[in-house]
């Protein structure tokens, strides 16, 4: 006996071999759930949930005002469906990096759906609502509570990881490399008492990480490392602290843009220049902040890596390349203005 699950099933991979063979092309209006249910003979409900679910996997789209439902543009290509967990961040880099998701999931044949937050906080309600949607894989960025997929799973940037048990697939920065090109730049510049800010202490250690091997291999260390959100002091209260424990610093290097932004205007405060008094570098190579100062930073181009996460992900899904995969994102130095000289070195 069929259950109501498989005649759901029947109708859709019928649509779907329609649309793929181009008997429905893009634009053209699909048979009302009342004709699909009589052609299948199943109740109306069983055909409007086979609709739904195309529906939610981008190849259909409901019409508004009695247009019905019709196939949406480019289904044809699709091959399935990506999910992207991402947390809500509301910085520049996650709507650049969901962009360039979404166009090497399409250059790929995929359609995608994002997720800011598990269907009802409930992992086991997601994993279902995943199923129902088709879903061929996963991309995972920033988000901290993921259900148990049985599906290939890509993260992007394992300093957000949450624990994660066994093997999984991962695409970094290259953060090492980048807290070392921060590092050389400012000991090049003939900096060597410097304070390293980070936001929190247990993620993004691969930024301080190249930072100090990058000073060590010069027989200099760090004055002080220290952690800005956990001390949960305003910013002009935080340096004042800090530069009256450590008066001697001549740089600051911060492993955000965006806590580098904030103390930009808050050193200004102090009455302080940036760079003439003290340098200030970044990390992530924000935009929004670019566009007002010119930081000293590291550009992770999320764009790009966005684009590249789609395209390693359908590799997995497609078993064109094998598991685990462990791969390291390039980032670029940008040289921006707000660092220089120490002050009294001359030049």
């Amino acid at each position: 006996m069929e259950t109501t699950g498989s005649k759901k099933r029947k109708i859709v991979d019928r649509l779907l071999a329609q649309i793929r063979a181009g008997a429905l092309p893009e634009g053209k209006r699909i048979p009302s759930e009342y004709d699909l249910a009589d052609q299948f003979q199943v109740h109306k409900m069983t055909a409007n949930a086979a609709v739904e679910e195309l529906v939610i996997r981008g190849y259909l789209e409901r019409r508004e005002r009695g247009g019905g439902t019709v196939v949406r543009p480019h289904a044809a290509r699709f091959k399935g469906t990506i999910a992207v967990f991402m947390g809500g961040v509301a910085v520049s880099y996650y709507s650049s990096l969901l962009c360039g998701i979404q166009e090497g999931a399409q250059a790929y044949g995929y359609n995608t759906l994002l997720y800011h937050s598990l269907v009802n906080n409930d992992p086991d309600e997601t994993v279902q609502f995943l199923r129902m949607g088709g879903v061929s894989g996963a991309l995972i960025a920033n988000f901290f509570h993921v259900p148990d997929l049985e599906i290939p799973v890509l993260w992007i940037d394992k300093n957000r990881i949450p624990v994660v048990r066994g093997e999984f697939n991962h695409l970094m920065h290259d953060d090492f490399h980048g807290g070392a090109m921060l590092a050389s730049h400012l000991y090049g510049l003939g900096h060597r008492r410097i304070l390293y800010v980070t936001q929190y202490s247990n993620i993004l250690s691969r930024r301080f990480d190249g930072f100090r091997a990058e000073l060590a291999k010069h027989g200099v260390e760090p004055l002080a490392k220290e952690s800005y959100f956990r001390s949960g002091l305003a910013p002009l209260e935080f340096l004042r602290r800090l530069l009256k424990r450590f008066p001697e610093a001549t740089a600051i290097a911060c492993d955000g843009d965006n806590v580098a932004f904030e103390f930009y205007w808050s050193l200004r405060e102090l009455g302080l220049r940036v760079p003439e008094d003290l340098s200030l570098t970044g990390f992530s190579g924000f935009p929004e902040v670019q566009r007002l100062i010119k930081l000293t930073t590291v550009d992770e181009h999320p764009h790009r890596i966005g684009f590249c996460a789609a395209e390693l992900l359908a590799g997995l899904i497609e078993k064109r390349l094998p598991e685990p995969l462990h791969e390291v994102f390039d980032v670029e130095f940008l040289n921006g203005a707000t660092t220089a000289k120490p002050r009294g070195s001359g030049g």
